[in-house]
């Protein structure tokens, strides 16, 4: 596991590959991240090309200094998505640190360690921009450490 100071990426974006959560990721989401001079790790350009998915999922949340779930209805229904969730709160709990966090888009139903996170609320379009900009605020913080 890198130190703190040496991660690949800045953030993996954890996402549902359904509409409209795949358009709002890859076209509101990323761009903005991208443009704020973020090193932003997404399967479609950061996967590794005929290697396993789940190995893939490993290295992206290892390699990254934070796990950004996009927490949607058809998210929840998702066992790739249930995955990469288990691992990105697993790794916190080995390092002590808070490297995952959650952006809530409409109102799926989430298990309690989900529930038990502040969640940033970006259901409302009209308030991406100071949304984002406060994503983008955390994400260039190095992880808080759990006391």
């Amino acid at each position: 596991m890198p130190p703190a100071d040496t991660f690949e990426y800045d953030v993996f974006i954890s996402y549902r590959h359904l509409e409209p959560d795949r358009s709002w990721v890859r076209r509101e989401l990323v761009p903005r991240l991208d443009e704020a001079g973020l090193r932003v790790c997404i399967d479609v350009r950061s996967f590794r090309l005929g290697h396993p998915i789940v190995t893939e999922m490993g290295r992206a949340i290892e390699e990254s200094r934070y796990t950004v779930a996009v927490l949607t209805p058809a998210f929840t229904q998702s066992g790739f998505t249930e995955f990469e969730t288990v691992l990105a709160e697993h790794l916190g709990l080995e390092e002590r640190r808070n490297r995952f966090l959650i952006i809530r888009r409409g109102e799926p139903e989430e298990r309690l360690s989900m529930r038990a996170r502040l969640q940033l609320d970006m259901t409302d379009d009209t308030k991406f921009d100071a949304n984002v900009s406060r994503l983008i605020e955390a994400l260039r913080q190095p992880p808080a450490d759990w006391h």
